[in-house]
């Protein structure tokens, strides 16, 4: 006999799916044993967790005669794990609607128990991404086979064989499906979280960790004084009909301290107005306005409007970070004819200098804007802003549905509000009027029931969000990159100053997109994290959710899942730019067939790894894969010491955003996340400003990365709102082609090593000689910047210290051009140009009155007493 040959055939059959057993057709299973299925609408049958059940039209045969012949499988565990396995459902010839798993208690010879109580199934719910309970309908077409996977907390459970059945109903139909599980052995560590191929991890489907009113580090409790709500930096006045009155900020001019006296965002209370047909707007009168449900992170309010017509609830929360919730619930009373329906916004001229989205990208304000509802973008949120105080608006409605990003919108687009939408009748106007810019969110003419309702909800985020860390801002610098083998990559980062190194995926100790915790890397990585903590430096994984890998061990319970964590896209039929123009890769066609979207895809090349292929797909956004993620995030900052996460893109939301950042922050005081994202304003992605896109993440964020496919020879106003994180309070990062170092220096922002050709050693060692961390930067933007340029094109930022300046002016036109710059202070000083290597050479000046700027380019000025 080919020995050889028969390995082969059994390694094909188990990497295939059959495992040890042969997979049956679902059409040949009926004409085998229709005979002996004739009165079953489905058949149940269990499987353990080493041979996951992979597609919806096959049986291993062996499961079918088991579940017939009423035969048990031997399930085995271990004392304290989370000890998963699987039971399929065959709908044999009828669609199987609302399917119920019911459990019992499981009992050994010696009477002890596994309380039913310890047993759950994973696709019947558990709990959401934001810790409430979850309850899922399991439906399962004719035909077709469902694999249940469940779950067996052993935490003090005592060795012994523990039998019971579990009860599956579905119509009027009941089986009950004989169990057996045999624990014995050593107790295991963790639940089995520290072994991902044991699928134990599946637990963290279900995990709460993090979910608390606890405020994150860096921020205030929420405190109130009468109708006044105070955060860190803002305060917002609750009018007497729920909504805003008042809005103001207490930073100062670039974000790096807070002032006694606030400044208005707002100059006088929001309108919520009802138009009716005839031109004459509804009087709504309020009814007494109730606050409740205080904890140190957010606080509610809900008050009634009424009039003859209809009844106004309106209902908001408004948490330490800024973030603004509220549901405007109309209830038209009779039926009536509307000419229009609107919310209205009053800026305060100043506070409105600078606009983001709707179509609109981030620089100065257009005096007026017009926008109507159109879902094939995605755009439903607007940022007007100064520097130092602004705030977006986000309109959605009952059926909101966060949208896949990138060059997945077409995928899962947004959903048209039908309040403020009306079919394509709404839009959002921004004009300028006098010292007001106002907003005005309205929906056009509609008839209306009596009793019928309307969602205006609308969310809003009051920046800038925190205080610039110039710690982070100038001492903490990035090495990303460098290729796949990892074992460069600390003495790369040393080479060039670094002291944080990001560890991308593709790369030799971390193959596989969104999934670091494999099995077979973990105690490489753990030695790599530790090595670069012996050389006093941080690391960080990346680690986000818009993906996921297929060699991750839970990805076939993850699909068994329908949609709830891998988006139920197009399948096989999926076309997408630039990744997948011809169609998914042939595992993909092969495996998963429908409900999938292909994703990025890579071959390894380095490592243990070598040869395999890493394919993900898309994920579905708000999904239980959060509470995964988070739970990950927790074991790999306990387990493998990582120091945070770098984000690509993402599906995540603020809420489980938020939670990861208290897991760092517990754990890691010095703990970083930074986010990077490509430039969404293009056809593919639906023109979507990044900042915009992702703004309600960024209180957790310590910068951004807004660099993949900028221009960096767009205008200042651009390179403001769009790339240097300064009116949100965060530091900014540049990317695509190195950026510009000498316009980027105007935003106190460089680049970051290994990734691009210009790594900024040098202008690192400039910040260190010249204290950068200990001063205070005064932008350009700033009306009391000591420094004013006489030529339009040319910008300069200052670098207050305690006895000196520094005075970054940059070229922002594509010849030399000659300025004189003007410096507002009363001492007479010295001027130099310190030499920098790769950014400038050294210069002795007289005075600043005439400067020759090189195109594109600049100079670092050293400005001292004399």
């Amino acid at each position: 006999m080919n020995y050889r040959f028969l390995l082969v055939l059994i390694a094909f059959a188990f990497l295939s799916g059959a495992g040890w057993s042969q997979n049956i057709s679902t059409d040949n299973a009926w004409q085998k044993f229709s005979g002996k299925l004739r009165d079953k609408s489905f058949l149940a049958f269990t499987q353990n967790r080493e041979e996951p059940l992979k597609w919806y039209d096959s049986i291993p045969e062996r499961c079918l005669n088991r579940a017939i012949n009423g035969e048990v499988l031997q399930l085995n565990a271990q004392p304290g794990e989370i000890f998963v396995f699987q039971i399929g459902v065959w709908a044999t010839k009828a669609y199987v609607r609302n399917l119920q798993v019911r459990f019992t208690n499981l009992k050994s010879e010696n009477g002890t128990l596994i309380p039913l109580a310890k047993l759950t199934c994973y696709n019947a719910g558990g709990v959401d991404f934001k810790g409430e309970s979850l309850t899922k309908e399991i439906n399962i077409s004719a035909g077709r086979v469902q694999s249940l996977w469940i779950g067996a907390d052993l935490e003090n459970i005592t060795s012994g064989t523990y039998k019971g059945t579990i009860e599956l109903t579905s119509g009027g139909q009941v089986q009950m499906v004989p169990l057996a599980i045999t624990v014995s052995g050593d107790a295991i560590a963790n639940h089995g979280y520290n072994r991902g191929a044991g699928l134990s991890r599946l637990n963290w489907l279900n995990s709460r960790v993090g979910v608390d009113d606890e405020i994150t580090r860096g921020y205030l409790p929420v405190k109130k004084e009468g109708n006044l709500i105070r955060i860190l930096g803002r305060t917002l006045f609750i009018g007497e009909t729920g909504l805003p009155s008042a809005i103001n900020s207490f930073f100062d001019g670039s974000n790096e301290q807070l002032g006694s006296t606030g400044e208005p965002i707002v100059n006088h209370s929001f309108r919520f107005v009802v138009e009716k047909e005839n031109g004459e707007v509804v009087h709504l009168k309020p009814g007494e306005l109730s606050f409740g449900g205080q904890t140190p992170s957010a606080i509610n309010w809900k008050v009634t409007n009424t009039s003859s017509e209809f009844n106004l609830e309106c209902s908001g929360q408004m948490e330490f970070d800024g973030f603004v919730d509220y549901h405007l619930k109309l209830t038209a009373r009779t039926g009536v004819k509307v000419k229009d329906i609107r919310l209205e916004i009053p800026f305060e001229k100043a506070k409105a200098e600078y606009m983001m989205g709707l179509n609109h990208e981030g620089g100065s304000r257009t005096p007026a804007w017009k926008w109507k509802w159109d879902v094939s973008k995605n755009q439903d949120m607007l940022w007007l802003g100064a520097v130092n105080g602004g705030m977006r608006i986000k309109w959605k409605a009952e059926n909101y549905r966060r949208p896949l990003v990138n060059i997945y919108y077409e995928f899962g687009p947004l959903k048209m509000p039908p309040s403020w939408g009306n079919e394509g009748k709404g839009g959002v106007n921004v004009d300028e009027i006098g010292n007001e810019v106002l907003v005005n969110a309205y929906s056009g003419a509609r008839k209306l029931k009596a009793g019928e309702v309307l969602n205006y909800n609308f969310e809003l985020l009051i920046t800038p969000l925190k205080l610039i860390n110039r710690n982070i801002k100038y001492n903490e610098r990035y090495y990303h990159g460098g290729g796949p083998n990892t074992s460069v990559k600390i003495s790369d980062a040393q080479n060039a100053g670094a002291n944080v190194i990001n560890i991308h995926h593709a790369e030799d100790l971390y193959p596989f997109i969104n999934y670091p915790y494999l099995d077979a890397n973990v105690p490489d990585l753990k030695q790599l994290v530790s090595n670069a903590h012996q050389a006093n430096m941080r690391m960080k994984f990346y680690y986000t959710t818009r993906e996921l890998t297929k060699n991750l061990p839970e990805f076939w319970a993850f699909y068994s899942l329908n949609g709830e964590v891998i988006f139920p896209g197009p399948g096989n039929a999926t076309r997408t730019e630039g990744l997948h123009p011809k169609g998914p890769n042939e595992w993909l066609i092969k495996n998963l067939r429908e409900k999938y979207i292909p994703a990025w895809f890579n071959p390894v090349k380095e490592g243990r790894f070598k040869g395999e292929l890493d394919l993900s797909v898309i994920t579905t956004p708000d999904s239980r894969l959060n509470n995964f993620y988070v739970a990950g995030l927790d074991w790999m900052v306990r387990n493998i010491g990582i120091d945070g996460v770098y984000i690509d893109d993402s599906a995540l939301d603020r809420f489980t955003l938020r939670r990861a950042r208290k897991i760092i922050d517990n754990n890691r005081p010095e703990g970083r996340i930074d986010m990077h994202s490509w430039n969404h304003f293009c056809n593919w992605a639906g023109f979507a400003s990044c900042l915009n896109l992702y703004m309600d993440l960024l209180p957790y964020i310590d910068l951004v990365w807004i660099g993949e496919g900028r221009n960096y020879d767009r205008l200042p106003d651009h390179w403001l709102v769009e790339v240097s994180g300064i009116p949100f309070g965060l530091s900014g990062q540049m990317l695509e082609g190195g950026g510009n170092p000498w316009r980027g220096m105007v935003y106190g922002i460089t680049t970051r090593a290994g990734w691009t050709p210009n790594p900024p050693k040098n202008l690192w060692k400039f910040f260190d000689e010249y204290r950068f961390s200990e001063r205070n930067m005064v932008g350009y933007w700033e009306k009391d910047c000591p420094v004013e340029c006489t030529n339009q094109d040319i910008k300069a930022s200052v670098y207050k210290g305690s006895d000196d300046v520094i005075v970054s002016v940059a070229n922002w036109s594509d010849k030399d051009v000659m300025t004189g710059l003007s410096l507002k202070i009363p001492d007479e000083y010295t001027f130099a140009v310190p030499a920098i290597d790769g950014f400038q050479q050294k210069m002795v000046l007289t005075s600043l009155e005439k400067l020759t700027i090189p195109a594109k380019k600049g100079f670092l000025i050293v400005v001292k007493k004399k």
